[in-house]
């Protein structure tokens, strides 16, 4: 059986991701206890006040979750990456003395124009 090695900085991420999970729970079940304990208290409703309450979810937990989703994504592409085979950026270069048609072609714009301006001064 063949071990993979996971990536330190993947690790890293994945406990970063299980953190701020753990964090956006405990503030969802405190949220929800102010809320609970604010409607006991008649000091808000329901109704008229849907807006208000969700933004406060929205606020003290949901951000976490994205952040959390975020962080194990990378995580896992960079695992996925490190794992991977290595791929390798190969440039072609051009042979020394040889020139191609578009170079030919850059040179003889500025020529053109060189003629030109000559042609046009005034």
């Amino acid at each position: 059986m063949s071990k993979k090695k996971i990536h330190v900085l993947s690790i890293i991420l994945y406990v970063l991701a299980g953190l701020l999970t753990l964090y956006a729970a405990w503030a969802a079940v405190e949220s929800h206890g102010y809320i609970s304990s604010m409607m006991e208290q008649n000091q808000i409703s329901v109704s008229g006040s849907e807006y208000d309450i969700v933004n406060f979810y929205m606020a003290n937990s949901a951000q976490y979750v994205l952040f959390a989703v975020i962080l194990g994504t990378l995580g896992w592409m960079l695992q996925r990456n490190a794992s991977g085979p290595a791929s390798h950026v190969t440039f072609a270069r051009q042979q020394a003395g040889s020139t191609s048609s578009n170079d030919r072609s850059v040179e003889s714009d500025g020529e053109d124009f060189e003629e030109w301006f000559r042609n046009n001064q005034n």
